[in-house]
């Protein structure tokens, strides 16, 4: 699924500058103990942005002991990974060409920096980036309460998150309900029980299950 994070920034109102190497908490305050909640997002590692639902308000992984004392769907990891097209491995590309084509020039390779470097430039050019924020990236994993969430509820599931950070609350319950309404479980046959979850009508062809397991006999 594809999807744009600046436009993803805007509908959930994050005013907060967001570019490579920057990581970013959205505080969900709550009415009462343990409930408070927030939103991650993080751009510190190369290529790739990563959304965490995590419990309190630091956006820090908090001690079990402390974390048990928040309601379960804040107990497992619930995130949204996004991959970012890097248009610096095709200038890459392009230069090893071109030193190819020059008669065995010897490409120079990158030093990669460290997410410590990264972080450090951003803050000291965070204005000179901030437009940055891609208009396009790719979902490729998705977890909700600790479970992965099929490709095909991507879009139900993300579109629904998007509005809960809106609104400043994250049910991750909801969510995965959302994810689960996109499962077709069949009606089985007359001869088998129901399990009252079904939402599609089991559906027999008497012609064309009518020769299963039938072979022609040979002479």
């Amino acid at each position: 699924m594809t999807v744009s994070v600046k436009k993803f920034l805007e509908e959930t109102d994050i005013s907060e500058s967001f570019y490579p190497g920057k990581r970013l908490v959205k505080k969900l305050k709550q009415t009462g103990e343990y409930k408070s909640h927030c939103i991650v997002m993080d751009w510190r590692e190369p290529g790739t942005v990563r959304l965490d639902v995590k419990a309190g308000l630091s956006g820090r992984q908090l001690d079990p002991k402390d974390l048990k004392a928040y309601p379960v769907c804040f107990q497992s990891p619930t995130y949204v990974e996004i991959d970012i097209a890097n248009d610096d491995d095709e200038d890459d590309d392009e230069e090893g060409k071109k030193g190819k084509s020059g008669g065995g020039g010897k490409k120079m390779q990158k030093k990669k920096k460290s997410l410590d470097d990264i972080e450090m430039i951003s803050d000291r050019f965070g204005d000179s980036v901030e437009g940055q924020v891609p208009d396009e990236g790719k979902i490729v994993d998705m977890v909700v309460m600790g479970m992965k969430i099929a490709k095909e509820a991507y879009e139900s599931v993300f579109s629904q998150l998007t509005a809960q950070i809106k609104h400043a609350k994250i049910s991750s319950t909801e969510l995965l309900a959302k994810a689960g309404s996109m499962v077709t479980r069949v009606q089985p046959p007359s001869f088998l029980k129901p399990t009252g979850d079904e939402t599609a009508q089991y559906s027999y062809d008497r012609e064309k299950n009518a020769d299963i397991g039938m072979r022609p006999g040979f002479g």
